[in-house]
């Protein structure tokens, strides 16, 4: 190492995947970890109750960096529920004994949220409970409420009149033993977690949500009622003097659209990973983040950009290889990561990054990651019997006659296979996901680069985004 520093082959920027990070690298996610936004912090600290942001924005990785750095520490307790593959919209049909409608909801997520608590306390070897708690405890375990298989139960509520025997919360006699429902069992709980104490510290994460589109209304109603619920029991927890926070990773574009005023006050309590700050140049927020990966294996690497991306280039547009490479991301940490990967299978000196090898990341990397990654994420847009004209609307973005279009020139392509709506759904998508941009006037609008700030429309040119272009090798004009 003449230079002093490592190959550029030789750093590690750790993983697509926060949780496979977790598991092969953890050193990256524990000791590696850029607090960005301060979003570990507020979690910790019990101050912020929701991570808002887009798919690979790094939610999932500020959870996981929690979990790590807890992990030995007898006093820290942190529990990931994963709710990608639960029935959020189950859970509105699950009878709590209320009325129908959206209190129900928020009921029945109330009563999940407040086992998931239980379930938490229960190892705590330093609580200090009444022997009505442990004995509530005994039944709520013995009856696989807490620790159990709630994926098959949720389905099972949602279907059936539910009723509880009074044994499960240690109180035969005060109940009729077949007339306990859950909003029954919430109370109950409720009065036992206000006698609880604890100085430990306890965090219920709530992540997965990405993986949903949110088309049909009962899961529209469902995330509202889990936000209103996430709201209530903080509040509560905080009344009662519990250590104890519920945060969820919830997508900034979902939470917008959320009807509700819980939903407006969660918003103090939020931190919003936006990584537009500080341009697409040297001084954006993702170089620390990689550059603090990347220190983790090697101290003497600091900062990647002047180590290693100095090289001043002459690539369209870009004189600075920083500016370039992320003028080909969404400004998203998975995009960066992606890239930093194909980067360092074109160069490995331990010199400056060169423009030859950059170009050489750049193309390979929007061909084999970008491409795919935008359209995985409108999978799902349209129904299963549409689905398999998604290739047919790639194509037809893919032979436009040059890197602008507009939704006329789709609706001539793709006549005869989707309908305008549907061709709307999805530029939609691919608006929100980072694959194309609106111009509208002087302005082109890309969610993650906060230009003007403008929303979806039909009415103005689409441009496709420097990545697709070249990936596709679109005419630039």
């Amino acid at each position: 190492m003449p230079n002093g520093i490592p190959s550029f082959n030789q750093l590690h920027f750790g993983h697509l995947d926060a949780s496979q990070e977790a598991v092969e690298q953890p050193e990256l996610l524990r000791d590696g970890y850029y607090d960005y936004r301060e979003a570990v912090y507020g979690i910790t600290s019990r101050h912020t109750w929701l991570i808002l942001g887009p798919k690979g924005s790094g939610k999932s990785a500020a959870l996981e960096s929690i979990r790590l750095r807890w992990e030995p520490d007898p006093q820290r307790f942190f529990t990931y529920w994963n709710l990608g593959a639960f029935p959020v919209n189950d859970v509105t049909k699950i009878g709590t004994g209320q009325s129908s409608g959206a209190s129900r909801a928020q009921a029945a997520w109330e009563f999940l949220l407040l086992l998931r608590i239980v379930e938490s306390l229960t190892n705590d070897q330093g609580l200090s409970c009444p022997g009505s708690f442990t004995k509530m405890v005994r039944g709520l375990r013995s009856s696989g409420l807490i620790a159990g298989d709630w994926l098959s139960r949720v389905s099972h509520w949602a279907s059936t009149r539910v009723k509880f025997d009074a044994k499960v919360l240690g109180i035969e006699g005060q109940w009729d033993n077949d007339a306990v429902t859950p909003l029954d069992v919430s109370a109950y709980i409720r009065q036992q977690l206000s006698e609880v104490r604890t100085e430990s510290t306890h965090t219920i994460a709530l992540d997965g949500l990405d993986s949903f589109f949110f088309e049909a209304e009962d899961e529209w109603t469902s995330l509202s009622a889990l936000m209103s619920a996430l709201y209530a029991l903080n509040r509560e927890l905080l009344a009662v003097s519990l250590p104890i926070v519920l945060v969820a990773a919830v997508r900034s574009d979902i939470l917008d659209v959320l009807p509700g005023p819980e939903v407006t006050k969660l918003k103090p309590h939020s931190v919003h990973l936006d990584w537009n700050a500080g341009g697409i140049g040297a001084k954006n927020h993702l170089w620390k983040l990689l550059s603090t990966k990347a220190g983790v294996h090697h101290p003497d690497v600091r900062n990647i950009v002047t180590q290693y991306l100095r090289t001043e280039v002459a690539i369209g547009p870009h004189r600075s290889l920083s500016e370039f490479l992320l003028d080909n991301t969404r400004l998203l940490p998975r995009d960066a990561v992606a890239l930093m990967g194909y980067l360092q299978s074109a160069y490995r000196g331990n010199g400056q990054v060169t423009e030859a090898s950059a170009k050489q990341a750049v193309q390979t990397y929007t061909e084999q990651y970008f491409v795919s990654e935008i359209f995985d994420n409108i999978a799902g847009v349209l129904p299963a019997g549409n689905a398999r004209h998604i290739g047919s609307f790639r194509d037809a973005l893919r032979t436009a006659p040059s890197r602008f279009f507009d939704f006329q020139y789709l609706r001539d392509e793709l006549a005869g296979e989707l309908d305008p709506p549907q061709i709307k759904l999805l530029l939609k998508q691919m608006f929100e996901t980072g694959g194309i941009g609106i111009r509208n006037g002087a302005y082109t609008d890309f969610v993650f680069r906060k230009v003007s700030g403008a929303g979806f429309t039909t009415r103005y040119e689409f441009m496709l985004h420097d990545a697709l272009t070249r990936a596709w090798n679109r005419p630039w004009n």
